[in-house]
């Protein structure tokens, strides 16, 4: 670990925004869902049948720069869930982070950094509120860790990703053995 450099995630990513800070016009027969941080389940884009949508004109207002590189967070009221974006037809709301890790940084250890427990206690400590918590977009970019070589990044984060594929694995048999 005496390589590992200290990084902070802005130098780890292209681009780091959040969504639309605004009400889009909804629609029943639209195709995008319009996505908070509640709609991050188990590292993914979970859209509830109750989720609002919005159609192609309201994406094409508010759309952002997502791709096979983006990671999300929730910033605000429940704090710390991470999904990875998979092409989902969406627009981002406002409680939620978004960025894209640059294409030298394995993109699954970056998962892993921003889903520990030691970042979540950095976004509780540093979040603002009383009723509603927000964490703000100035303090991801700032949130530094220790960032290996690429190669025990890949390494890292190939174990890691093993180890959740056996999580979700079992947790499915058990869910069928209950039914």
């Amino acid at each position: 670990m005496k390589s590992w450099k200290k990084v902070t995630i802005e130098e780890c990513v292209d681009i780091l925004g959040d969504g639309l800070h605004g009400t889009p016009k909804y629609t029943k027969d639209g195709e995008y869902a319009f996505i908070n941080g509640n709609n991050f389940v188990d590292g993914k884009i979970f859209i509830k049948p109750d989720t609002k949508k919005v159609d192609f004109l309201e994406f094409e207002k508010y759309k952002k720069s997502l791709n096979d590189r983006t990671i999300f967070v929730s910033i605000n009221g429940t704090l710390g869930r991470v999904a990875t974006y998979n092409n989902e037809k969406i627009v981002l709301g406002k409680s939620a982070c978004y960025f894209n890790v640059k294409n030298q940084i394995n993109k699954d250890f970056i998962f892993y950094v921003v889903s520990s427990n030691k970042f979540k206690r950095y976004m509780e400590i540093h979040a603002t509120g009383t009723t509603i918590k927000n964490f703000s977009l100035k303090q991801m970019r700032n949130y530094s860790f220790l960032l290996p070589d690429i190669e025990t990044q890949n390494k890292i984060a190939t174990i890691l990703k093993t180890i959740d594929s056996k999580i979700e694995n079992n947790n499915k048999i058990n869910n069928n053995l209950a039914a």
